[in-house]
């Protein structure tokens, strides 16, 4: 019974429709009164209408917010896009930043030590462990570096040349046990030897001044400079300072602990140099 009254339901609509669009063929011109019929026809088609506008409207809507959406999920990873680039751009500018301004200081150095022939290299490699024992720098015997020509920055000694080919180098810096410089208190005027502590089974990146003369009144705070004597490093480089001074009875000489002022593990710029007079 259900079933068939839906059919009749149905069927009633279909009729309906037929006869309305009927009447808007047969009254198509233009009239100022309706008939019975097109009125009766009118008032039950108008709500039919009304719906299907609604249903209409509320489907484009749709349509047309989730075109919205897409339109601004694309923005969205274009932008994502966007300030990814920014970014690496804003590191790129950074670091050029950052590297002009530690070639300005190796300029400014360069221009101070007008007696030495300066030749600027890039630091890269060094040996395994966590300092700089040894490094490796980008110019060679083509580029004029020879064995035991010093090696600096703005901040001081880095170390010698120890190895040369032809577009490379290897340093051995002040820190590496290996490492013996004739240097000199700065204040004092005291004379001695700066010898790296890194060794193979010990590293702490600082070096020790020894045969210090015992009566020496070095102090923490005092500058360590080379001496100049042994024909490699030129008078007068930074080496380190003093933090730490060694007294002990039973010793023929004082020893002083250094600290290098060269950064050894943020080393990327170095200069050689050698004396005009070499």
């Amino acid at each position: 019974m259900p079933h068939l009254l839906k059919r009749w339901q149905l069927v009633l609509v279909i009729v309906l429709a037929v006869l309305l669009t009927a009447a808007i063929i047969l009254t198509s011109g233009q009239r100022e009164n309706l008939t019975k019929i097109e009125g009766v026809v009118g008032d039950i088609i108008s709500p039919v209408q009304g719906f299907m506008y609604r249903i209409a409207t509320s489907v484009s809507d749709f349509f047309q917010s989730l075109a919205g959406r897409q339109q601004m999920l694309k923005e969205y990873e274009l932008l994502k896009e966007r300030v990814t680039q920014l970014e690496q751009q804003l590191l790129q500018m950074d670091e050029a930043i950052r590297e002009n301004q530690r070639l300005k200081k190796l300029l400014d150095f360069k221009e101070e030590k007008e007696h030495f022939v300066v030749e600027g290299v890039r630091i890269t490699g060094k040996n395994p462990g966590n300092w700089f024992n040894t490094i490796t720098i980008d110019k060679g015997s083509e580029d004029g570096i020879a064995v035991n020509m010093a090696v600096v920055n703005d901040q001081g000694l880095i170390g010698r040349v120890i190895d040369v080919g032809k577009n490379w180098a290897t340093v051995r810096t002040i820190v590496d046990g290996q490492s013996s410089i004739s240097a000199i208190v700065e204040r004092t005027r005291d004379n001695g030897m700066v010898k790296g502590n890194n060794t193979l089974t010990f590293e702490d990146g600082l070096c020790r001044m020894i045969n210090l003369p015992l009566d020496s009144d070095v102090v923490a705070g005092d500058r360590v400079i080379t001496s100049g004597l042994g024909e490699i490093f030129p008078k007068g480089i930074p080496i380190g300072e003093v933090i730490e001074v060694l007294d002990q009875e039973r010793d023929m000489y004082k020893t002083a602990i250094i600290k290098p002022h060269v950064d050894f593990l943020r080393l990327e710029e170095a200069l050689v140099i050698r004396r005009v007079d070499e």
